[in-house]
């Protein structure tokens, strides 16, 4: 029984997965996150663009408090520059009075702090005088922040007027409208009602557009969907081509991809499908040029092969006719015997072609079954006993048992054994010797006879070994000129072997003989 641990992962991995399945849960989600940022983003930015907007309008109602009170007051004795501190604490109260906000300054031409009427000493002596005088040029464009006295790391709106005594510049009159008390109010009131709205606001704003954003998505994946689904199935059931590069069906069990497809989103199917489809129709392409490549090379070698014999037969009868009075009986007779080799030639030849024609059609099946390997090697010898005693040539049969069973189409493999060992006779010298080795091979999931056919012929050139299992190969060196042979033996061979899904091998040295080796299934 599987843990539980196990389970619950196991449930995880699936859900991650079916997370991750779709574009359209890709889309939701990016989505989702796109509104928790924006909700985020809008939220900081609205408490920014509130802050400076009330600074803004808190300046612009006070922006002329400094100058009415330099205008009503006397804030400087015109006997010098000391300030008047008694008129400065009487306006201080009575401006904490009208605006508790309000905190009154009398700064020097420097923008030293010479006097003020608060109960605490200030942190900061002397203020920037740059906002100052900006604010005095030009009092519209607002909010200007201004050194705190009594916090010198934080900066507040102000109002500011120059303090002249017959048009000479004696000081100027500051005063915070953001004092501490008001800075206190604010932090105590981030948590008010009003702010609580604006967050549940924008956190509704956010659900219905995600909601929104979802039924859309939806809607306009629909029909990705649909050809997606249809890509899935066409990717789990694909024409695939076998051996011979004839498409064939396979099923979604037998294809990797069907297990990570459903796994990817509906455009990284499509990438994926056409990428697929992309080297597929290459593929058909150079296999239709290699097979068309083949047909015509096929077409010129048949009707080379055929013409020879068909000539001959002609060439002979049409002499019997023409010169029929003036041949004695054994001249017509070596006529017909001639005239009758190119028709068996030309009979083995059809029959090879039809027999190769047959094993290509994509319904040829192997009809398995259990038999005696020994039996039937030694029943093939036996029907070609007449041409191995004509060119005096020895055969002998090695193996360490003498039942053998293998499973295998017991009619294609003597046709094996007929064509290798008859290719044998024919390029073996008289006193040669042919030798079938058999041995039982493991190491792998099934046990396999491997079976050898090997003679003391001319052997065959190296250059020449990857193409003798090709159809109607022609020697080069001419090795094999004069020989009874279709071309096709061979490669009737290896279409044998490769429905039975086992490869040939061939080893030759020139003058020393040829070795063909391949391996059945041992059915014991």
């Amino acid at each position: 029984m599987m843990p539980i641990n196990d389970r619950n992962k196991g449930k995880g991995n699936k859900l991650a997965g079916l997370i991750k399945s779709t574009l359209a849960t890709r889309l939701s989600i990016a989505l989702i996150f796109i509104v928790i940022l924006s909700s985020i983003a809008t939220l900081l930015a609205g408490q920014h663009w509130m802050e400076r907007y009330n600074e803004e309008v808190a300046q612009k109602l006070n922006a002329s408090i400094a100058m009415y009170i330099t205008n009503e007051y006397e804030l400087v004795n015109k006997e010098g520059d000391a300030p008047n501190l008694e008129a400065l604490r009487r306006l201080s109260h009575q401006a904490m009075i009208i605006n508790p906000i309000a905190e009154v300054y009398l700064l020097d031409t420097k923008g030293n702090v010479i006097a003020h009427a608060l109960p605490d000493p200030v942190k900061a002596a002397k203020v920037s005088l740059e906002p100052i005088k900006a604010f005095i040029k030009n009092p519209q464009i607002l909010p200007i922040h201004g050194t705190d006295p009594r916090d010198p790391t934080r900066n507040q709106i102000f109002s500011a007027a120059e303090i002249r005594n017959q048009q000479n510049l004696q000081g100027y009159l500051y005063v915070v409208l953001g004092s501490k008390l008001h800075s206190e109010i604010s932090n105590t009131t981030k948590d008010s009602q009003s702010r609580s709205m604006a967050v549940i606001s924008i956190i509704m704003i956010g659900i219905i557009v995600t909601l929104t954003g979802l039924v859309i998505f939806r809607m306009l994946i629909k029909p990705l969907r649909s050809l997606s689904q249809q890509i899935q199935t066409f990717s789990c059931n694909q024409l695939r081509s076998d051996q011979k590069g004839t498409p064939t069906i396979q099923p979604a069990s037998k294809l990797s991809s069907c297990d990570g497809i459903s796994h990817k989103d509906e455009i990284e199917q499509l990438e994926d499908v056409f990428n697929e489809m992309s080297n597929q129709i290459e593929q058909q392409f150079k296999l239709i040029k290699e097979t068309d490549h083949t047909r015509r090379e096929l077409i010129a070698n048949i009707s080379h092969d055929l013409r020879t014999p068909l000539s001959s037969v002609q060439g002979y009868l049409e002499t019997l006719i023409i010169k029929d009075r003036s041949l004695n009986e054994s001249e017509r007779t070596l006529f017909l015997k001639k005239a009758m080799n190119s028709s068996n030639r030309l009979c083995q030849l059809i029959g090879e072609l039809f027999e190769l024609s047959k094993l290509d059609s994509p319904s040829a099946e192997p009809n398995f079954e259990s038999f005696s390997l020994i039996e039937l090697a030694y029943d093939t010898l036996q029907e070609l006993e007449i041409d191995l005693t004509n060119k005096g040539i020895n055969y002998e049969v090695r193996t360490a048992f003498n039942n053998l069973q293998v499973y295998a189409d017991i009619s294609l493999i003597q046709r094996v054994f007929e064509n290798l060992i008859r290719n044998a006779i024919t390029y073996t010298p008289e006193n040669g010797i042919i030798i079938l080795d058999f041995d039982t091979t493991s190491g792998s999931a099934i046990d396999a006879i491997k079976i050898s056919i090997s003679d003391s012929g001319a052997g065959i050139h190296k250059q020449d070994l990857p193409y003798i299992f090709d159809r109607f190969y022609r020697d080069p060196n001419n090795s094999r000129e004069g020989r009874n042979s279709t071309g096709l033996g061979l490669a009737i061979v290896k279409r044998i072997l490769e429905l039975h899904n086992s490869p040939i091998t061939v080893e030759s040295i020139i003058d020393k003989g040829t070795r063909f080796e391949f391996s059945l299934p041992n059915a014991t």
